[in-house]
């Protein structure tokens, strides 16, 4: 699967759904944050000046939000449709067709838009994707794509082997909470992929392209993050939902 092919796919199942035409036409305006999205870090670990930090980009479709995380933040005015047709790059799909995806699946009642505001939901969301893993998959081979101080600290307290991919200078290479290394994405995938056989994977993959190796490999996937709300209803992805939690 291409990145063309994979957005082909989401627009196909948005256009399918009941009501969607209707939002088409629709004023979407979406705004990205000037400020990067905190992670929970070790006590005493400021971050480096190389940091590659994720973003948040919010549409508001009908008074309804929708979210995305990327790297390379920006604004948009215009219709849904517009925001929709923005051309994917080599480098994924545009956090601001995904931001309004999101808006307009929540807008029909069909997925969250925004993820809960106060960090003790975090924590909540941490606790029950390691109990829904250590029940459906068990302990062994897990990999988590995307630095998540959450995520990561939860499965280590248990005492798990875990291993932790991201794009982020700031975390690569680094211990995390009891001397959890994370590995860089691009040059340790393969390994990964030869170890781990459940991976844990952050919806942003999909706003800077690296969801297509995932997508395209023969592991187990379960998706994390408000990021891939939209999408993982449409494509019938495994996803974690912060609704309810």
């Amino acid at each position: 699967m291409t990145i063309e092919e994979l957005y082909q796919q989401i627009l196909s199942g948005f256009y399918a759904l009941e009501g969607a035409k209707a939002l088409l036409g629709e004023t979407v305006s979406v705004t990205g944050s000037k400020e990067p999205e905190k992670t929970l870090r070790p006590e005493n670990d400021p971050p480096s000046t190389v940091a590659r930090p994720e973003y948040c980009v919010t549409a508001t479709l009908r008074g309804v939000r929708g979210e995305a995380y990327t790297e390379t933040p920006e604004d948009f005015s215009g219709t849904l449709e517009e925001a929709l047709l923005i051309p994917p790059t080599e480098k994924g799909i545009s956090a601001v067709t995904i931001a309004a995806l999101n808006a307009a699946m929540s807008c029909l009642g069909l997925a969250p838009g925004i993820f809960p505001e106060e960090e003790e939901a975090h924590f909540r969301y941490a606790e029950k994707i390691y109990r829904y893993v250590i029940e459906n998959h068990g302990p062994d081979n897990i990999v988590l794509v995307g630095y998540d101080g959450y995520l990561v600290k939860r499965f280590v307290e248990e005492g798990l082997i875990i291993w932790i991919m991201d794009r982020d200078p700031d975390h690569i290479t680094q211990d995390r909470f009891h001397h959890v290394v994370v590995n860089n994405a691009k040059r340790n995938r393969e390994s990964s992929f030869v170890w781990g056989k459940y991976f844990i994977v952050t919806g942003s993959t999909l706003c800077n392209g690296t969801i297509l190796h995932y997508l395209n490999s023969d592991k187990e996937l379960l998706f994390y993050g408000i990021t891939c709300a939209g999408v993982a209803k449409l494509l019938n992805l495994t996803w974690f939902s912060p609704e309810n939690i």
